[in-house]
């Protein structure tokens, strides 16, 4: 047995545990030093609470006092007036004009929806004479839902299931919002409204259901009202309203004038879908939490769209605070300035308003003199845009649709939200892919004849242009040699009445993709506005389509992105196209606040040798008259390639026709895009952007020579 070497240590150490126990214990010596402890402790408590009651009351009372006045004060915040819009000429296009408003701002102790409330925003609706058409279809439906109750309104809208699944939590309120509203008729409204009062409601003298149908436009606006934002009732108010407002503001408790402004343009509805819109009825739902949380009211004007939503911060301007307190006897509000606002910055813009305003003249007159032709019966609206390749400054951004009784709407925005079958146009991309790929050689000829496939299939030109090389083709436009990239990059051979094998057919679509995206063909062009089309894509990734993507009857694209793809191939960079210049202090251009530095997204990914040698073959398309006759009569140095696409169904003969371009051929200065969908149907017409073209760049020379 092993012998333990700890035995003698733990015998020791019990023996003295032994002493211990044996030795004497004084608990009344252990408990008063512990008191002594506490009553120490608590004493320095005490002591430090009192300290701290002395230096709040004392010492830091003022501070506190106004620390407790901010938290209850009751602040109303007013927007001021916007910042301008000027042209790159300094030429007003966005302004503001001063407006009269009736404003309401809540009462103190007046509930939400009360009797009282009703009453008021009834006789208010009465004496101002306030329409029911004022408000939308959308806001009559929530006066169904406020008036006929919650309950009634789940027991008409909602299922006995999904009112199970509202109480169940597993229908949220919001949704069951939606699917309520989704269900209410205009004919449930005007049964609501007709309803007869009821005996309980006649005794306590409230509103008929009619007589809240004309309270309604008010009420709802009133509702809108919070204790840090009035609501506009009446925007731009007559003199007479306002007159007896001010006479009778006893009768309209929270009712009040105030002075606004209002956006005006000099220019009428040029480019307006462009500047974009200001909303004047609140915070939109969708968008309310990222306003308030950069301290906007639920009242408060903000640009909801174009260029006013994308500078909303500099165009906004500093808003101004009133401090609210009420009237011991009427309580109504009281308001006192405590900060004052000041107006937003202005914008300069990169448009030239004359040349704007004389492109769309020549769209109009375009549009005009087509409707007379029977073969452009389908031609019902144009786009043309003027940049600077060098730097993205948009010059000119056109857009006009005819209507059938003459009148146009300006549509300058379809530059950038539409999009369309480019035809010939990608073919400047589709070569240099083909060269820079080693799938066709510089110089190397090729016979532009029909080819046959197995199967009945036919691929050509519109007509055969014989022994062509690389030049020659972007200046002939040959489809036939655009398809032998694409089967050279798919890893196929042709061969006459053979079958159309492409063995890597996956492979040469992400090359076609990667080069179209590369000019920017497909992508977003990052113009300086909130929203932009990217076309559409193909899906039917087929051996026959890559032929067709290769001539642009494939996939779609704007017609901005077909500007910033040409202005490519003119300098060898794509850059973001801009419509802000600059930004500055209220009329002070010297003092710049934010200025748009060039934005280079990308560059030629290759040999810029291949680029040349495109460049020289749409010169020459320009010299030779197969761009049309009208560009090369400027003799100006100018580059460009047409396109035609077709659309709809494959026998109805309707096609796209395009241009785009820029000059000088050598370090452009101005890059153009024309494109008038549907511009031929039936009979194959003439290429209406070579006119147009050819019209529109006569005007740039009188102002940019």
């Amino acid at each position: 047995m092993i012998r333990n070497p700890f035995k003698e240590a733990d015998a020791n150490k019990r023996k003295r545990s032994s002493d211990i126990l044996k030795s004497g214990f004084d608990f009344n010596k252990v408990v008063n030093k512990r008191a002594r402890i506490l009553i120490l402790s608590v004493f320095a408590c005490f002591l430090a609470m009192a300290f701290r009651l002395i230096q709040i009351q004392l010492i830091e009372n003022e501070n506190y006092a106004i620390k407790l006045e901010a938290f209850t004060q009751k602040n109303q915040i007013e927007s001021p007036p916007r910042g301008i819009m000027v042209d790159r000429n300094g030429v007003v296009l966005v302004d503001n004009e001063e407006i009269v408003n009736i404003t309401y701002y809540p009462q103190k102790d007046l509930d939400s929806y009360s009797n009282a409330k009703w009453e008021l925003a009834y006789r208010f609706a009465v004496q101002f004479e306030i329409s029911s058409d004022s408000i939308s279809e959308r806001d009559w439906k929530d006066y169904y839902l406020i008036v006929a109750g919650t309950t009634r309104a789940n027991a008409q809208l909602l299922t006995e299931e999904e009112q199970n699944q509202l109480k169940n939590k597993e229908l949220s309120e919001s949704q069951a919002y939606a699917l309520k509203i989704s269900r209410i008729t205009k004919e449930m409204i005007q049964d609501l409204k007709n309803e007869a009062q009821s005996e309980d409601d006649i005794q306590k003298k409230r509103l008929s259901n009619e007589q809240k149908y004309i309270a309604w436009p008010v009420m709802m606006k009133m509702e809108k009202a919070t204790i840090l934002s009035s609501s506009v009732i009446v925007e731009n108010a007559s003199e007479q309203a306002t007159a007896y407002l001010i006479e009778h503001k006893e009768e309209f408790g929270g009712f009040d004038i105030s002075t606004d402004s209002k956006r005006v343009y000099p220019y009428g509805s040029t480019l307006r879908d462009v500047f974009g819109k200001v909303s004047t009825t609140g915070l939109e739902e969708e968008s309310k939490d990222f306003y308030q949380a950069n301290g906007y009211a639920l009242n408060d004007e903000f640009g909801s769209s174009g260029l006013e939503q994308q500078y909303e911060s500099y165009l906004s301007g500093t808003r101004t605070v009133k401090q609210i307190t009420y009237d011991e006897d009427t309580k109504n509000p009281i308001f006192t300035t405590i900060q004052e606002g000041k107006k937003g910055y202005d914008m300069q813009l990169t448009i030239d308003i004359d040349l704007q305003q004389r492109v769309d003249a020549i769209l109009q007159n375009t549009l005009t003199e087509a409707q007379s032709n029977a073969n452009r019966k389908n031609f019902k609206e144009m786009f043309f845009m003027l940049m600077n390749p060098q730097n993205g400054e948009i010059l000119v951004m056109s857009g006009q649709q005819i209507q059938d009784d003459g009148s146009f709407i300006p549509f300058a925005s379809g530059n950038y939200l539409q999009n369309f079958m480019p035809g010939s146009t990608v073919k400047l991309a589709t070569l240099y892919m083909g060269l820079n790929e080693g799938a066709v050689k510089p110089g190397e000829v090729i016979l532009d004849a029909p080819m046959y496939f197995k199967g009945g299939l036919v691929k050509g030109s519109y007509s055969n242009k014989g022994l062509i090389n690389d030049i020659q083709t972007i200046r002939q436009s040959s489809n036939v040699y655009m398809f032998h990239i694409a089967i050279r990059l798919g890893g196929g051979h042709y061969t006459p009445n053979g079958t159309l094998y492409l063995p890597d057919i996956e492979s040469a679509y992400q090359i076609f993709r990667k080069y179209y995206s590369m000019f920017g063909l497909g992508t977003k062009t990052q113009i300086d506005l909130s929203y932009e089309e990217t076309g559409v894509a193909g899906t039917d990734d087929q051996p026959g389509k890559l032929l067709d993507f290769s001539i642009g009857q494939y996939e779609t694209y704007t017609p901005i992105q077909l500007l910033q793809y040409v202005s490519m191939v003119g300098t060898g960079y794509k850059v973001q196209p801009h419509l802000m210049k600059q930004i500055y202090e209220i009329n002070d251009k010297e003092t710049v606040v934010l200025q748009h530095q060039t934005k280079v997204l990308d560059t030629l990914n290759g040999n810029t040798e291949y680029i040349d040698r495109i460049k020289e073959g749409m010169r020459l398309c320009v010299l030779s008259g197969s761009c049309g006759s009208g560009l090369g009569s400027l003799n100006k140095d100018i580059a460009a390639k047409s396109g035609t696409a077709e659309v709809g169904m494959a026998d109805s003969g309707t096609s796209n026709s395009l241009m785009i371009g820029f000059a000088p051929s050598d370090e452009p200065t101005v890059s153009f895009v024309c494109v008038a969908p549907s511009s031929t149907t039936g009979q194959l017409q003439g290429n209406v952007c070579s006119v147009v073209s050819t019209k529109v760049m006569a005007e740039y020379y009188k102002t940019y020579e």
